[in-house]
């Protein structure tokens, strides 16, 4: 094989190469945007754990004023290992009219720079007392 023929074989494998390159750097970008919405999501659903834990410390019954009372404390920001910053956001409740009744909850994790949410999960929590 020749000097002609292996400078030829390099510049086929450099042009290979090239063409995967952009291939290459948008898996890496969405591998890392997948990483964002899972760390979202485990937020989400620590954050609804959260809400169907609260009760008063006098008694067990889960009153719509506690958990409207816990939607609106605003959470802290949380920053995921790669350091985006991701803050959950509550809806505003209305309470049941009868009760034993189930109040909708809403809840969202946002990110800066995004226009949508990143995760968001609504659920149903039964209070059984004003």
């Amino acid at each position: 094989m020749g000097i002609i023929e292996i400078v030829v074989a390099m510049l086929l494998l450099a042009l290979l190469l090239l063409s995967f390159a952009p291939v290459l750097v948008n898996t890496i970008k969405l591998s890392a945007r997948n990483t964002t919405i899972a760390t979202a999501t485990q937020i989400v659903s620590q954050q609804i754990e959260s809400a169907r834990a609260v009760s008063t410390q006098s008694s067990t019954a889960t009153k719509c004023s506690d958990i409207a009372g816990f939607i609106a404390i605003t959470p802290a920001p949380v920053v995921d290992p790669r350091g985006v910053t991701l803050q959950p956001v509550w809806t505003a409740i209305t309470c049941p009219l009868i009760y034993p009744g189930v109040v909708k909850v809403r809840v969202s994790v946002t990110q800066p720079g995004y226009p949508a949410a990143t995760a968001s999960a609504t659920t149903l929590i039964l209070v059984t007392a004003p």
